[in-house]
């Protein structure tokens, strides 16, 4: 079965035909310029554009000094829109990925997740494959009483700090903290409310080292802190 796949390439100056049949290509641009031609149409490819070779089909191209590109080789059933030729001028967002992906090579496990989340940021409208909050909650599912930081959960997804909140934010709304506080503030109220763990020993389960602290975290979640939650549970 094929696996997605990226590379980092730089395209010589001799004029090369060829075809790919097992998978679609895109081909992004990081510097310099790539000259293609597919089904009589020419495609100049520079930096911050991308083109989409799909499968089976006969394509030209022919590098310009200096040019970079990063290529990602993807199953067609991954490829994002539909099938056909085309060319795109990357969302701010890709170019920053592209740019961190041609930096920091991946290993061959990691590559499809990393095609996947480029896919996604070239097309925002296209069904999420590779949705970045489900890698997250798995990570974060046995870690909530450890003291997290954005870096650490950025690591775990395979993202700079930066392009991790930048992602999370634009998924589902919440910075990396206000995230993290939120499953934490639900496992407690599981554990609450299904348990009987003192407040104390739920907060530090949860990552939190008082149970002032955890308290006021808590109120401002659900309005009642923990024990008046607890209580009025208990009496219903």
């Amino acid at each position: 079965m094929f696996s997605a796949r990226i590379e980092l390439r730089h395209y010589g100056s001799d004029s090369i035909r060829h075809a790919h049949d097992g998978h679609h290509q895109w081909v992004l641009g990081l510097a310099g310029a790539l000259e293609l031609e597919m089904e009589g149409l020419p495609y100049l490819n520079g930096a911050g554009s991308a083109v989409r070779i799909p499968a089976g089909v006969s394509h030209c191209y022919a590098g310009a000094p200096g040019n970079r590109q990063l290529v990602l080789n993807v199953p067609v059933q991954e490829s994002g829109a539909d099938a056909a030729a085309c060319q795109l001028t990357l969302p701010p967002a890709a170019r920053e990925l592209a740019d961190w992906a041609a930096r920091h090579p991946q290993p061959e496990a990691r590559q499809p997740m990393l095609s996947g989340m480029l896919l996604e940021l070239l097309f925002p409208d296209a069904p999420a494959v590779f949705l970045l909050s489900p890698r997250l909650d798995r990570f974060l599912a046995s870690r909530l009483g450890w003291p997290l930081t954005v870096a650490d959960m950025a690591a775990a997804c395979h993202l700079s700090p930066s392009q991790f909140h930048a992602r999370l934010k634009a998924e589902i709304g919440l910075t990396p903290m206000a995230y993290l506080c939120r499953m934490r503030m639900e496992r407690a109220r599981r554990l609450l409310l299904g348990g009987r763990a003192s407040v104390l020993e739920v907060a530090l389960q949860v990552g939190y080292q008082s149970a002032s602290a955890f308290s006021a975290a808590y109120r401002q979640r659900f309005g009642a802190n923990p024990s008046e939650e607890r209580g009025r549970v208990r009496r219903a």
